[in-house]
């Protein structure tokens, strides 16, 4: 009984089904590999980042193995209502993640854009921070204060974004009000000293102006504004804190007296 089984003709329907599951196989391996290849020689040929190749390979991988998938089930079960289903269940998910495919996208603008590097001094929607790693869904920056913070990438596409690195340097404005009637030559020379003589101040690029007269009450008051150029953004609070407080130290020996600033 068991070499008549052998002889009917469902074993050999399945005889076939097996041969055609191993030839589906074989093509979508063959297939596979050398659409992988062609890509990834594309890649170094264009200077494609090396993580952009791999992830397409790999998204090229799956989808070829997802058809092929497809083909092998076809040949056991009808899948038509399955696809069908499939369908419907594949929109849910496609609205759930419209959020996780944005920032994958933009993963990979950024990667092949590059507006920054790892290693670059960023300021990006309020807070600043230095690029520490860029993945592709998102991109870890630590904050001056050390907190290392994941900030989803469709943030970087969707909002402008200050590369200190790049620009090699950072204007810094120090305005202080005086009374209208003070010596504006004296006050310019003491702001303009304090600058030169504060480590991490660009000596070459520094600005004494008066930026505006306003009334206070029955008097009025001016405004002087001192400009100066730092190269270390990282640097740059420890810097005006010491311009500024020089500044305060020379007005105090000269006996001017400064006034509140406008809000």
């Amino acid at each position: 009984m068991l070499f008549e089984a052998f002889l009917t003709g469902s074993t050999r329907v399945l005889v076939e089904q097996i041969i055609y599951v191993l030839i589906i196989i074989v093509i979508a391996s063959v297939i596979a590999k050398a659409v992988t290849a062609a890509i990834t020689r594309f890649g170094e040929r264009t200077g494609l980042p090396a993580d952009i190749t791999l992830l397409i390979n790999k998204i090229v991988t799956y989808f070829i193995g997802f058809i092929g998938l497809v083909l092998i089930i076809n040949l056991f079960v009808d899948i038509t209502s399955f696809v069908a289903s499939f369908g419907i269940v594949g929109l849910i998910i496609g609205i759930g993640a419209q959020a996780v495919i944005s920032n994958f996208i933009s993963g990979i603008l950024i990667m092949l854009e590059k507006p920054f590097t790892a290693g670059d001094f960023i300021d990006i929607t309020g807070f600043q921070g230095t690029v520490e790693d860029i993945r592709l869904r998102s991109t870890s920056i630590r904050t001056p204060d050390g907190r290392v913070i994941a900030v989803p990438n469709s943030i970087f596409t969707s909002n402008a974004v200050t590369n200190y690195s790049k620009t090699g340097e950072i204007l810094v404005k120090i305005p202080i009000s005086f009374t209208a009637d003070v010596d504006t030559g004296k006050v310019s020379q003491i702001m303009s000293s304090a600058a030169k003589s504060t480590r991490g101040v660009r000596p070459y690029r520094i600005e004494v102006l008066v930026t505006g007269i306003m009334q206070s009450g029955p008097s009025w008051n001016v405004v002087v504004e001192l400009r100066f150029w730092v190269s270390r953004i990282m640097d740059r609070d420890t810097i005006v804190s010491n311009v500024t407080g020089r500044i305060k130290e020379e007005l105090a020996k000269e006996k001017i007296i400064t006034v509140p600033s406008p809000k």
